[in-house]
């Protein structure tokens, strides 16, 4: 385990309710190719706002890279609505990126 991923579920557990810890404790997993953990923690983080665009984006990567195509195509769509109403340019860009090689396979 990382010190990154200790230091995140050490805020974590100190203050379960913030959502925050929890994202940066998925992006942590994430970047260590642990992707269940990082999906079930984006999933936690999506659930507790639905219009969190960079948590939607993190579940579909996730979705990805766990080979589940069809989930990653609903969150992905979902990602690039959200990004489009909140206007993120840059995660736009990638979720279609990402929306479109669902396509592809």
């Amino acid at each position: 385990m990382t010190d990154k991923i200790l230091a995140f579920t050490g805020k974590l557990k100190a203050n379960p309710t913030n959502r925050f810890h929890r994202y940066n404790l998925a992006q942590a997993y994430f970047e260590e190719d642990d992707f269940l953990h990082a999906e079930k923690l984006f999933s936690e983080c999506f659930a507790m706002a639905d219009d969190w665009m960079m948590a939607a984006l993190g579940l579909g990567k996730c979705y990805l890279a766990l080979e589940r195509v069809d989930d990653a195509r609903v969150i992905l769509t979902k990602t690039v609505d959200l990004a489009r109403k909140q206007g993120h340019d840059d995660p736009l860009e990638e979720a279609e990126s990402l929306l479109e090689n669902c396509s592809s396979t």
